[in-house]
């Protein structure tokens, strides 16, 4: 099959995800181009792709789950037997059903899934799980995998879609009980207000609204890291994810 040209479409708050697609995209010598679903002005843009085209897609993963605002997002996409990769970065804890959740959303908007890969990266708050990832032995891994994807979309005629197991319905989301809010630190200059993806901050110095979807965007971006969840629900999360974890290094997983 010929592909006439790449995209790589991502949701990725803490830029971890993007960081991934594009060294995927970077493997490749066919033209591509970046589409960011992050920032809350895109959240109603729709994107048509053909069957020519080859759809790298990365979400990342909350409490085994895609996020609400990546998968309201993602549902703008619209293909026409577009082949596509499925990404989904966790956070060295778990991915769940997530890729199965992600195909779900991809196939009945005209997708057919090719490849999908889960990548552990380190984790969002508590950064000690899976400092460091993804590695250089995790990038050489993505590499090879992307030389498979391409091997494999110019040698068929056709696709199929590939199949991942999972279940649905699948698990809540957002049960993460902390979200974050400005400290003494605060200089109320607004960064956290403009980047966050789902305008769940009104004031700085305090507590993000009922939409926050804990991406912690602004804790990462806040010029003065001035962004925190508060010091006992912080220890509390990070005591309660590190005993799950048990020190158990993920690895990536991924399927062609």
């Amino acid at each position: 099959m010929f592909i006439q040209k790449l995209y790589g479409i991502y949701f990725s708050p803490t830029d971890t995800t993007k960081s991934v697609l594009k060294h995927m995209l970077a493997e490749s010598d066919n033209p591509w181009q970046e589409i960011d679903l992050t920032p809350y002005e895109h959240r109603n843009c729709s994107y048509t792709f053909n069957e020519d085209d080859l759809v790298f897609l990365g979400a990342p993963v909350y409490g085994g789950r895609v996020p609400s605002a990546a998968e309201n997002r993602i549902k703008l996409l619209k293909g026409g037997g577009t082949p596509i990769v499925l990404v989904a970065t966790y956070g060295s804890m778990h991915y769940s059903h997530a890729l199965f959740e992600l195909q779900q959303i991809v196939t009945a908007n005209g997708f057919i899934t090719i490849a999908a890969a889960a990548v552990a990266a380190e984790h969002n708050v508590v950064s000690k799980i899976g400092s460091g990832k993804p590695n250089a032995q995790d990038l050489f891994e993505i590499s090879s995998f992307v030389k498979h994807i391409h091997a494999k979309a110019t040698s068929l005629a056709s696709f199929k879609n590939l199949v991942l197991k999972g279940n649905m319905p699948i698990s809540p989301r957002d049960i993460m009980p902390a979200k974050p809010h400005g400290d003494k630190n605060c200089t109320k200059c607004g960064a956290c207000v403009k980047l966050c993806p789902m305008r769940a901050i009104d004031n700085p110095r305090k507590t993000a609204g009922k939409v926050c979807i804990r991406c912690m965007r602004c804790v990462k971006y806040c010029p003065q890291k001035a962004r925190t969840f508060g010091g006992l629900k912080l220890i509390a999360v990070t005591i309660l994810l590190t005993l799950i974890n048990r020190g158990k290094e993920k690895q990536s997983d991924f399927f062609i």
